[in-house]
């Protein structure tokens, strides 16, 4: 029988030989409004008590948000952005935070907060999440005095930061691949290798996009993962403590 996972169940076996723990959170991207795939999301990490840092659109944000994230105390939201919207310059890779005056991008930044503040209450984290993981490094030195506590992109982290990173390492889609879910042996690879060099796996959904493929690769990782000794599951702000 085909083990997809043992590349990832043997690299775990021998951190737990070494007496090393893999603090394992989540990250979901883009969400805007409640609705049957945020739903399952919640239940599914509900289930494996891991809990969510909700990466959040201000700009397109619904009310229903606020009371849905009221009484799940697991799902933490943080700022996505402001509107998903590209502003690099033609032949450039798309971001939001950036491509633009630094003044320009904060002030929009603040726009954003003030709105999900409105929404959220103190619930919202300080944790920024830039769209498409990109932003100018010229903002970077900007956001602990706009009031952010961390930044949130994707790996691998730079060596220097003025500011706190938690970065994810395993995106659930394969984007380049046709936005489908990535196949479990491909994840089972890329766990072994994160646990070869670190002691935290940032775990990337975006439960919008998610195909069939994604949300049984999704539960088959959480479940994995949540049957081997050497895996703790974590709040993002219990990493940053």
């Amino acid at each position: 029988m085909n083990d997809d996972w043992k590349p990832a169940r043997d690299a775990l076996d021998r951190a737990h030989a070494e007496g090393r723990t893999l603090r394992v959170w989540l990250r979901d991207d883009d969400c805007v409004a409640v609705t049957p795939a945020l739903e399952r999301l919640a239940s599914l990490c509900a289930a494996a008590r891991l809990p969510i840092l909700l990466a959040t659109i201000p700009a397109g944000a619904e009310p229903g948000l606020g009371a849905w994230m009221a009484g799940r105390a697991a799902v933490v939201p943080c700022q996505h952005g402001f509107a998903h919207a590209d502003h690099a310059p033609p032949g450039e890779r798309a971001r939001e935070l950036g491509g633009r005056p630094v003044d320009a991008v904060l002030a929009e930044l603040a726009r954003g907060r003030a709105l999900l503040r409105d929404l959220f209450g103190p619930a919202l984290s300080g944790i920024l999440v830039p769209p498409w993981n990109r932003l100018d490094a010229a903002l970077v030195p900007h956001l602990p005095a706009a009031g952010y506590a961390a930044l949130s992109s994707f790996a691998p982290t730079p060596e220097a930061s003025p500011i706190p990173r938690l970065d994810a390492d395993l995106d659930i889609v394969d984007w380049r691949g046709g936005r489908i879910g990535r196949p479990l042996d491909e994840m089972a690879r890329k766990v072994a290798g994160i646990v070869a060099r670190q002691d935290r796996l940032g775990v990337l959904t975006h439960h919008l996009a998610h195909d069939d493929a994604a949300w049984a690769g999704l539960a088959s990782l959480l479940d994995h993962l949540a049957a081997h000794p050497a895996v703790r599951f974590t709040d993002a702000a219990s990493l940053l403590a």
